[in-house]
C-alpha cells in the first residue's frame, strides 16, 4: 500500500512540473486560506484514509464564580477526538468564527494546550471577565492525525455588578430638519461620565459584531465609549449633521458610575423630517470646470433636484460604455435603482457639487434619476461632455466615474486593524 501512494505521490509532482520547473515544496491549501507547505524532498508518501464519525469535544457550560474568575463545564469528546483545545472568547467573535474551518484556523493561529480527556465538571480558572458580557466557551477536537475536525460551544453571560446610586440619562429632542437635529441630555447626580453614538434603527448591534473583534470591545458599552470620540460629565446639547431625511435614527447612550461600572443602555430614537413632494421628481445637471491634481484627471459636476425629490442618484458613464449591449439606458436605470448600501453616498437629498475621476480626451454621460416622496421614480436625466485632450496622460479609473473628494460624517472610529481574536486570558481546565 506504501508503494501505491508513494506512486501517486510522483504523480502529483510530475503533474506539477508541467506548470513549474524543479519543483521541490508540496503545498496544501485549506477552503479557510491557510496553506501548509512540505519540503517535496522530505514527503515519503501521500495517503487518504477515512475517519468514521463526528471528531469533537462537545462542551456544555455549568456555572461561573465572579470572586474567583473561573467557570465550570462539561467537556466530553466523541469517540473519534483524540484530544482538543479550549478557550474563552467574548461572544462577539464568533461572528468572525461562522464554521468549523474558521475555528480550526484560529486555533491554528493561536495554539494553547491539548487535553486528552474527558471533564465531567472541569474548572476554567484565570479568567478576567467583564460583568453583564456575552462570552463562548470554545472547543476543537483533535484526531488521531491531530488534524483539527469539528468545534463545539457553550454561551454564557456574566452577571451584572452592583451600580453605585442609580446612574442614568434623561434626553430630549431639542429640534430636528430633514439633515439634522439636535438632542439635549442631563445626566443624575450618580453618574460619572457617559459616551454617545448615533447609528440608523436597528444598526448597533450589527455594527458591534464587525467592529467588536477588530477592537476588541466585549461588549457593547465598550464601542459606545470608543466609539463616541469625547466623555461628556455634564448637560450636553450635540447636533448631528448630515442625515438622511425621513430616517430613524437611535442614540446610544452609555453612562458609568464612579467605579466605572456601565449603567443600563439608554437609546434615544429620533426620526428626521421627509422631504420631497407628491409631484415629478427631477433633477438638473450642469458640467463645472475640468482639472488636473498629482496628475491625476477630474471634472466637477452639479446635481440639482427639484423640490419633488426625496432622493436622488448620479453618475458618470463614458459614452464609449453607454453605446454597449450592457448599458444604453436601460442598464443605466437598473443600475441607479438599485440600492447600495456599501456606499454612503449613494443616495443624495440636495445639491451636489463634486469632482469626478475622468480620463482625458474623453466623451462621457452625466446621468441621474430621482425619487419623489411616494417612492416613484421621475425621468432619467443626461448630459453629455467631453475632457480636453490636452491634458497628460490618462489616468486608469473604474468605468463609472468615482469621486475624488468627499465630506465624511463617520459614525465610529477612524483607524481599522486587522480580526485577530485573542482569549480573554491565558486559561487552565483542571
Amino acid at each position: 500500500m506504501k508503494k501505491l501512494f508513494s506512486i501517486l505521490f510522483l504523480a502529483l509532482v510530475c503533474l506539477s512540473a508541467t506548470a513549474q520547473t524543479n519543483p521541490n515544496r508540496l503545498i496544501v491549501r485549506e477552503k479557510s486560506g491557510n496553506i501548509k507547505g512540505f519540503l517535496a524532498e522530505r514527503v515519503d508518501s501521500i495517503f487518504f484514509v477515512k475517519q468514521e464519525g463526528r471528531v469533537a469535544a462537545d462542551v456544555t457550560f455549568g456555572s461561573y464564580n465572579s470572586d474567583e474568575g473561573s467557570l465550570t463545564v462539561n467537556v466530553k469528546r466523541t469517540e473519534g477526538c483524540q484530544s482538543f483545545r479550549l478557550t474563552v472568547v467574548p461572544t462577539v467573535n464568533m461572528s468572525y468564527m461562522k464554521d468549523d474551518a474558521a475555528v480550526a484556523s484560529y486555533f491554528d493561529q493561536k495554539g494553547g494546550q491539548l487535553y486528552y480527556e474527558d471533564f465531567p465538571e472541569g474548572k476554567i480558572t484565570g479568567l478576567e471577565l467583564k460583568a453583564a458580557t456575552s462570552y463562548t466557551v470554545l472547543t476543537m477536537g483533535y484526531d488521531q492525525y491531530g488534524i483539527a475536525c469539528s468545534a463545539s460551544r457553550a454561551d454564557f453571560s456574566t452577571p451584572s455588578k452592583p451600580l453605585v446610586g442609580n446612574p442614568t440619562v434623561e434626553w430630549s429632542v431639542k429640534s430636528v430638519g430633514t439633515d439634522r437635529f439636535t438632542l439635549s441630555m442631563k445626566p443624575n447626580a450618580d453618574v460619572d461620565g457617559y459616551a454617545i453614538c448615533l447609528f440608523k434603527k436597528g444598526e448597533a448591534e450589527q455594527q458591534f459584531e464587525q467592529w467588536g473583534p477588530m477592537f476588541g470591545f466585549d461588549n457593547m458599552g465598550d464601542m459606545i465609549k470608543k466609539f463616541s470620540g469625547s466623555v461628556y460629565y455634564g448637560d450636553e446639547e450635540h447636533e448631528w449633521k448630515d442625515l438622511a431625511p425621513g430616517t430613524d435614527y437611535e442614540v446610544y447612550i452609555q453612562a458609568w458610575d464612579s467605579n466605572e461600572t456601565y449603567a443600563p443602555m439608554v437609546i434615544a430614537s429620533v426620526t428626521t423630517k421627509s422631504q420631497g413632494g407628491t409631484g415629478v421628481a427631477q433633477v438638473t445637471i450642469s458640467i463645472g470646470d475640468y482639472g488636473v491634481q498629482d496628475g491625476a484627471s477630474y471634472q466637477w459636476v452639479t446635481f440639482t433636484p427639484n423640490a419633488e425629490t426625496a432622493l436622488f442618484r448620479g453618475m458618470l458613464l463614458e459614452k464609449q460604455a453607454y453605446d454597449k449591449a450592457e448599458w444604453g439606458d436601460a442598464g443605466v436605470l437598473e443600475y441607479l435603482k438599485k440600492d447600495n448600501p456599501m456606499d454612503p453616498y449613494w443616495d443624495m437629498y440636495a445639491t451636489n457639487t463634486d469632482r469626478w475621476n475622468v480620463n482625458p480626451g474623453t466623451d462621457y454621460y452625466a446621468f441621474a434619476i430621482a425619487k419623489n416622496a411616494n417612492g416613484e421614480w421621475g425621468p432619467l436625466a443626461r448630459q453629455s461632455f467631453s475632457t480636453p485632450a490636452s491634458a497628460p496622460a490618462a489616468v486608469k479609473t473604474q468605468p463609472l466615474g468615482r469621486r475624488v473628494t468627499k465630506h465624511v460624517t463617520s459614525y465610529g472610529a477612524q483607524t481599522f486593524k486587522m480580526f485577530s481574536p485573542k482569549a480573554v486570558n491565558t486559561v487552565t481546565l483542571k
